[in-house]
């Protein structure tokens, strides 16, 4: 059997994350972890209920199908013991034991989260989109969760800015959630990574994202909340960078809206206000502009439309001849932008 089928089966077998870290670090790989014998595993020390999971674990088939799958799709995978694993996360508690991820995987240095609420306000999505391009222009990768709202405008900002992104889903790459982001999916793979700790069946259940949220934090040097509720699910990944060591940034939001309580209150507990992107860029030593943009044509399309007045995203694709897909990726980049909004019902308008 191929190496990666030995990995796939390794990193999912049913024990402890933790265990499975142990077996790595006192040296075996997994190729020779699943030629041991029942025996073999009780003299490592590992007990007999765990030992018993892992025999009955050795499924041939089951881990082939997967590694067809990922071939196929170029999904690529990375155990805690390559070298290509992300160094920050080893360090974080429970690290994922492996990670599938699309496009190019960069141990970056310079990075900061960006995250926030799914149902943003105009002001929380222009701030995303706004700091994230100028991050993304000097060269900060910018980390977020693929989700609506603050994240994904923060990931459009940072590739409108021609920079490099990393999305951490809380699913399998079978199932890429929102739906509606699949665009914006097919793009950070081109332009930068997307990374799941989860099987490629794995569906987005409720409970994946706050576990998600540890890698969100893990990978990067730095936490931003842009927007964010008193429960918002945000602010468990601030939680999780303060308890990682890292500096937590928040953006301050209106005193009267619910949607800035939880950005506020981090502020009032320490948190460091950022009020423009040099707030943050101090935090790297970074000043220059080191990217190059360029236009891009479908907006400009979809802006000379709308100047004639609101439109449904039905109407647009009708006379631009963009399919619906297209149409609604770019849309939330210029809403995320502050050029266009929603209006009444399904209709656009400019801004």
């Amino acid at each position: 059997m191929e190496n990666l089928i030995f990995k796939l089966w390794f990193c999912d077998l049913p024990i402890k994350n933790s265990l499975k870290i142990d077996i790595l670090n006192n040296g075996f790989k997994p190729e020779e972890f699943w030629n041991l014998s029942l025996k073999d595993y009780i003299q490592a020390g590992i007990d007999i209920t765990n030992c018993q999971l892992i025999d009955k674990s050795k499924n041939i088939n089951k881990y082939s199908e997967i590694s067809e799958y990922i071939k196929k799709e170029e999904v690529e995978f990375v155990l805690y013991s390559d070298v290509e694993y992300p160094k920050r996360l080893r360090h974080i508690y429970n690290p994922p034991v492996g990670l599938f991820f699309k496009g190019n995987l960069i141990d970056v240095e310079n990075s900061i989260a960006i995250v926030g609420s799914r149902k943003a306000s105009e002001y929380g999505k222009t701030a995303a989109y706004k700091l994230s391009y100028e991050l993304g222009k000097r060269g900060i990768t910018v980390i977020s969760g693929l989700a609506r709202g603050i994240d994904g405008c923060a990931h459009f900002g940072c590739l409108d800015a021609g920079g490099y992104t990393i999305g951490v889903m809380g699913s399998g790459f079978k199932y890429i959630y929102p739906a509606e982001n699949r665009k914006l999916f097919m793009d950070i793979a081109k332009h930068g990574c997307v990374i799941t700790e989860y099987y490629p069946d794995i569906r987005p259940f409720a409970h994946n994202f706050p576990e998600r949220n540890r890698i969100i934090s893990g990978i990067s040097k730095y936490v931003l909340v842009v927007e964010a509720g008193e429960k918002s699910g945000s602010l468990i990944t601030a939680t999780l960078a303060l308890e990682q060591g890292k500096d937590v940034f928040a953006v301050p939001g209106n005193i009267f809206s619910p949607n800035s309580l939880g950005t506020n209150n981090l502020i009032k507990d320490g948190a460091k206000l950022i009020s423009r992107v040099e707030d943050i860029l101090e935090e790297f030593s970074i000043d220059e502009y080191i990217i190059t943009t360029s236009k891009n044509n479908v907006e400009s399309k979809i802006i000379d439309l709308l100047k004639n007045g609101a439109m449904t995203i039905w109407d647009l694709s009708s006379q631009s001849g963009m399919a619906i897909d297209e149409l609604l990726s770019n849309l939330s980049r210029l809403e995320c932008g502050g050029i266009i909004k929603r209006a009444y019902g399904n209709y656009y308008i400019l801004c």
